[in-house]
């Protein structure tokens, strides 16, 4: 996951975890470096800076959102994706590594922060580990790799199993080639599933709690070109669709999606768009969505995020482990 190609920003704070940053490649490299101090919190002049070429947003000034206690990190290396999920009674939040980490997982308390369990996410051969999103539909959490294939997992026992994929959420009609900060010719949507970064080279993956009659189920989140597009249910399998989608941000900068429990879109963008997190409305229609931008929520590198109610969890993929994390209440 490339995240080098990007413009000098006036910004050194960000300089300096940008320069660490780029030193990952494309795959998982042993003994990355720890993750650099946080950045500017979301008060600060610097944070609230809007960075170049984002969307742009809708509405009145963003609110305030105000950091809350939580853990500041997980044992679960390159936290890229968080779902919430009930185990034994409680809901709690699901968060996963991507590439080379094998499906490494943890149970994260959402109240605390602790990690009460890590493991590893059943996988198969057919599609490489990249899991970049997550997200839950029920008692099943759905994982996406950058390549646009989809694994589903349910609990059992002290672990999960896998109950279907890897399968493509579209025709595999992209080429092979790795792409990460920029859109492939076409409308194609699925490359080779045991290449990494390729395509559309999806970040995230959101599922709506309840879906809306003849809108999208939830969206599949583009870092090539920075849009979400709409996804659909079509005989037991989750699809793709070129033609619905919604632009939120630059090229290489989307990092991952996430529905709150009333059915608000969340979206949250890494540190080449400063951490920004959005709320979409409309979303059940992607041509009459409108953007508003709450605020910048930079942690580490900031890919991961999950919203309950008026709290906002954000997680770090700086390339190892431990990865950071944050909760804010952001009000409306």
């Amino acid at each position: 996951m490339s995240r080098c190609a990007w413009p000098a920003l006036p910004i050194l704070g960000i300089v300096a975890i940008l320069s660490a940053a780029c030193g990952k490649g494309s795959a998982t490299t042993a003994g990355a470096p720890a993750e650099p101090p946080r950045p500017p919190g979301p008060g600060s002049t610097q944070a609230a800076a809007a960075a170049a070429g984002s969307a742009t947003p809708a509405g009145p000034a963003a609110p305030v959102c105000e950091p809350l206690a939580f853990a500041e990190s997980t044992p679960v290396p390159e936290a890229s994706g968080a779902a919430w999920l009930v185990i034994d009674g409680k809901r709690e939040l699901v968060v996963v590594g991507d590439s080379g980490n094998h499906g490494a997982y943890g149970i994260v308390d959402p109240e605390t922060g602790a990690t009460i369990e890590t493991g590893l996410l059943p996988l198969s051969g057919e599609a490489s580990d990249d899991l970049e999103g997550v997200a839950a539909r029920g008692d099943k959490i759905y994982g996406i790799t950058s390549s646009g294939w989809m694994r589903v997992w349910q609990r059992k026992g002290p672990g999960f199993e896998l109950l279907e994929g890897p399968y493509p959420i579209g025709p595999v009609d992209l080429p092979d080639t790795r792409n990460n900060d920029r859109a492939p010719e076409g409308d194609g949507m699925v490359c080779k599933g045991t290449i990494v970064n390729c395509g559309r080279n999806y970040e995230g993956l959101c599922l709506a709690p309840a879906p809306r009659p003849g809108g999208c189920l939830g969206f599949a989140a583009s870092k090539a070109d920075g849009h979400l597009y709409c996804l659909t249910e079509a005989a037991g399998k989750l699809v793709v669709h070129h033609d619905r989608a919604i632009a939120i941000t630059r090229p290489g900068a989307l990092a991952d999606c996430a529905f709150g429990d009333d059915g608000t879109l969340w979206v949250g963008s890494n540190l080449f768009d400063l951490g920004n997190v959005y709320r979409v409305t409309h979303w059940e229609d992607p041509a009459a969505a409108q953007l508003e931008r709450v605020a910048p929520l930079a942690i580490g590198f900031p890919e991961g995020i999950a919203v309950r109610g008026d709290v906002v969890y954000r997680m770090s993929d700086l390339g190892g482990a431990p990865s950071l994390l944050a909760r804010y209440r952001c009000r409306r």
